[in-house]
């Protein structure tokens, strides 16, 4: 993925939300999604990006989104390989930091299987990860090598 600095583009914002490509255009046409567009791709700056996720007609959908990557999980009794699905809740981080580490290896990454959500829950930031076992736990101990914990 090419650098885009302090911005965020529109397939940053399909991976935190869950909301398809299509849905976010139609988001940005009816205004509830600010952004400018730099050489015919989509840029948010991360205040834009913060308002969307907070605006009342839209937080119920990216709130659907997180909840059914959970529950399609849990009702899920016949998985073909072990699968995993974790919440992590990290207080007092950058919420900026957290989002775009996780959007990075995403991207970078080629696990097709990988769900992924992003939420600012007051003084934390949550993530969701649901996909093949290894995939999440490789992200996950990824994130904890880049920023260690005390203990």
């Amino acid at each position: 993925m090419n650098d885009t600095g302090n911005y965020y583009v529109l397939q940053h914002l399909v991976l935190i939300t869950g909301l398809t490509d299509r849905t976010l255009r139609s988001y940005i046409s009816a205004g509830l999604l600010q952004g400018e567009k730099i050489n015919g791709l989509w840029h948010f700056t991360p205040e834009q990006v913060e308002n969307f996720l907070r605006h009342p007609a839209v937080r119920p959908s990216i709130l659907t989104k997180n909840n059914s990557i959970v529950y399609d999980f849990l009702a899920d009794g016949h998985k073909a390989a072990p699968e995993a699905c974790v919440i992590l809740d990290i207080p007092d981080a950058d919420k900026k930091v957290v989002a775009k580490f996780f959007c990075d290896c995403i991207n970078r990454s080629s696990s097709r299987g990988l769900r992924f959500s992003f939420d600012g829950v007051p003084a934390a930031s949550r993530v969701i990860l649901k996909g093949e076992a290894a995939e999440v736990l490789r992200l996950m101990n990824a994130y904890h090598r880049q920023f260690p914990t005390e203990e």
